[in-house]
């Protein structure tokens, strides 16, 4: 995990992750100790998932299951509820509004869930969710398509026009495609696509000029083989995978590092008993930095990035902000 830290940093990141570097260094984990009443012996637990199967979101939540029920008492039944719609909100919602018994908890996509707050279409507050901790913290990377013609920064701000794919502005991928593109001064077409698959396959065929996705999900397509060109890197330091690639901190936009990097947190509904509390997030903690999980993610190019539930609404508070400075862009291109 220190190795990911180091490679994976971002700005926004760093402005919360001295205190959590001090605690990971330190094997300091969350304070105080579990109700022993709470258990959830007997009981059915509903993780939502406001994505379809397949991808990385559903991916991660379900590696992470059997852990919970390995660290939460009572060894509870947790199924995984897909509840895909409305730019994540139908999902989100359903955590929101259930009973705040511990038994429904969701996983969240930050910062593109703080778009709908920031236009004024959510029917929740991301600061009044309880925060249990996070996942996972993912860079992205820009890929050209190799018919597109365009191979530098340069290319793309020299071109009259750009066509990018997206899949909807409440996703990391689709909000960061625009903010990029506006603040590198490029003129950009963003297309919307049904997934992340679907739009690659146009970059590949030349349909589209650029994607920017997470580095694990462009990887088959511009490592393991030469279908797209790998751009740019929205970190600080060079992928030891992609070496000969830029970062966005080189190329002048390190500034970008704010908003271009995906959070996976996971939360439970607005005013969550405390003693319940306490008992999911040491569960949480301890599911996040369990060694094997984290093993077990790896295997799959996936990594773990535990956060405690301070850090965790500290970011999302910081998320909103940040996304807030581009609403007028954002609304620009919802019309």
């Amino acid at each position: 995990m220190k190795m990911y830290c180091k490679v994976h940093q971002v700005a926004l990141a760093s402005k919360i992750v001295i205190g959590l570097v001090i605690m990971i260094i330190t094997g300091v984990t969350i304070s105080g100790v579990a109700d022993a009443a709470v258990t959830f012996k007997g009981k059915t637990i509903t993780f939502v998932v406001p994505v379809t199967p397949g991808g990385g979101f559903d991916t991660a939540t379900r590696m992470l299951v059997p852990y919970l029920k390995k660290h939460l008492p009572g060894n509870p039944n947790v199924i995984v509820k897909n509840t895909p719609g409305g730019e994540w909100n139908i999902g989100i919602n359903k955590m929101y509004r259930a009973k705040p018994d511990g038994r429904t908890v969701a996983i969240l996509n930050m910062p593109g869930n703080a778009v709908s707050q920031v236009v004024g279409t959510a029917k929740f507050d991301l600061r009044k969710i309880t925060w249990l901790g996070n996942i996972s913290l993912v860079t992205y990377v820009t890929a050209l398509s190799p018919k597109s013609g365009f191979r530098t920064l340069e290319d793309c701000q020299k071109a009259k026009e750009v066509v990018s794919g997206v899949v909807g502005l409440a996703s990391t991928a689709g909000l960061g495609t625009i903010i990029a593109g506006d603040r590198m001064g490029i003129t950009m077409k963003p297309i919307p696509h049904g997934g992340s698959s679907e739009a690659i396959l146009g970059a590949i065929r030349g349909d589209l000029d650029w994607v920017q996705y997470p580095f694990t999900t462009l990887k088959k397509s511009s490592i393991d083989s030469t279908d797209l060109v790998p751009a740019w890197v929205f970190s600080r330091e060079r992928l030891a995978q992609l070496p000969d690639v830029p970062t966005v901190a080189e190329l002048g936009y390190e500034d970008l590092l704010d908003i271009v990097a995906m959070y996976r947190p996971v939360g439970a509904p607005p005013g969550l008993p405390e003693p319940i509390a306490k008992v999911w997030r040491e569960a949480f903690w301890n599911a996040t930095n369990d060694t094997e999980f984290q093993h077990m993610m790896r295997k799959v190019s996936r990594y773990v990035y535990p956060m405690t539930p301070e850090y965790t609404a500290s970011m999302v508070d910081l998320v909103i902000i940040e996304v807030d400075k581009y609403k007028d862009l954002i609304l620009k291109y919802r019309k």
